[in-house]
């Protein structure tokens, strides 16, 4: 007979077993993604990441014979996809005993939801590993869709990059840079250039337009107004924190952004740098410019060491996924579920 399962409270002292749950899901995707990183540490900064989560979030977790078989938490968001609350479970924010995780998945999720509905949190978004094709499915039962991923690279030259001789180099959520190249326009006076301070005044309608873009169908992403200039400045002033910008006839056609962290645990890894905004004119989108920007970040990140390169992107955004999954392979999705908050009434 089945020992049965016993669900409890977030805890500290389920803590180590959570973690050591993650890592054996993330070692699963290692296997389709050989390359992602795996360093003694990630451990150590797992427990650390989950010790703030079961200290500040929500949830569950699932216990049978004294031993943790699965836990899902999350951190309640004030406005999530919309103004209702909801509730976000990140990439280390749930995870199941590989022989019985669906079961598990569903229990939880089963008797969390009525928590968190209850609480008026009606929205419910979670990250999971992307090879995980039972999970996928498991999710997709209850009622989640597909919004955002994160996928990555290996740091290496791309075939047909033609950066200007000029380049001095040593897109949250991005649009593509491009649709695919055409090879009647003419690259060679397209120059790709790493920016610095004094550069920012002319990219400024380029960072507007990307801003705006979201709003467009069928991303539909409302974006706050910003002071572009003042945004772009305060960002690359931040510590590793880097932009090149595409220019022909010194007219900025777009530009690529890159920093040392972005939403996931894998991001956080040394060896990655993460791509977390890129835009180009959506006339120039057919140039190959956008390649040329990525091909510049990737001999930068060849020169100083950073073998592997992340981005996050929005499903929805069918122009920049098509670009993005050209170069990268994605290694989390993250899902959401809409409630109808009338349940409450």
């Amino acid at each position: 007979m089945r020992p049965e399962t016993q669900f409890d409270q977030l805890n500290e002292k389920y803590v180590n077993a959570a973690a050591d749950l993650i890592m054996s899901a993330y070692i699963e995707e290692k296997t389709a993604i050989p390359f992602l990183p795996y360093k003694d540490e990630h451990l150590y900064f797992l427990r650390k990441l989950i010790t703030n989560l079961f200290n500040n979030g929500t949830g569950i977790v699932a216990v049978r014979n004294e031993e943790l078989i699965g836990f899902i938490a999350g951190f309640e968001v004030g406005e999530l996809f919309g103004k209702c609350k909801g509730i976000y479970s990140p990439l280390y924010g749930h995870g199941g005993k590989k022989e019985c995780r669906s079961m598990i998945y569903q229990e939880l999720y089963m008797h969390v939801a009525e928590k968190w509905v209850r609480n008026a949190c009606f929205t419910h978004a979670l990250t999971f590993f992307a090879h995980d094709t039972e999970t996928i499915d498991l999710w997709f039962w209850q009622g989640f869709g597909l919004r955002c991923v994160d996928s990555i690279c290996e740091s290496k030259n791309i075939p047909g990059n033609n950066p200007s001789p000029e380049n001095n180099s040593s897109p949250e959520n991005n649009p593509s840079p491009e649709n695919n190249p055409s090879p009647e326009n003419n690259l060679s006076n397209i120059i790709i250039k790493k920016v610095n301070e004094l550069d920012i005044p002319a990219l400024t309608n380029i960072h507007r337009q990307h801003n705006m873009y979201y709003r467009n169908s069928p991303i539909f992403m409302p974006r706050i107004n910003e002071d572009p200039f003042q945004n772009l400045t305060d960002w690359l002033k931040k510590a590793n924190h880097h932009l090149w910008a595409a220019y022909q006839d010194e007219k900025p056609l777009g530009y690529i952004k890159i920093q040392p962290d972005a939403e996931t645990f894998v991001s956080e890894h040394k060896d990655i740098m993460n791509i977390t905004g890129a835009y180009v004119l959506e006339s120039e989108r057919k140039a190959g410019t956008g390649t040329m920007l990525l091909g510049a970040v990737q001999e930068w990140l060849l020169k100083n060491g950073y073998t592997l390169c992340g981005v996050d992107f929005e499903s929805i955004n069918i122009t920049g996924s098509r670009f993005w999954n050209k170069h990268f392979i994605p290694y989390a999705y993250s899902m959401v579920r809409r409630i109808d908050e009338r349940i409450s009434t």
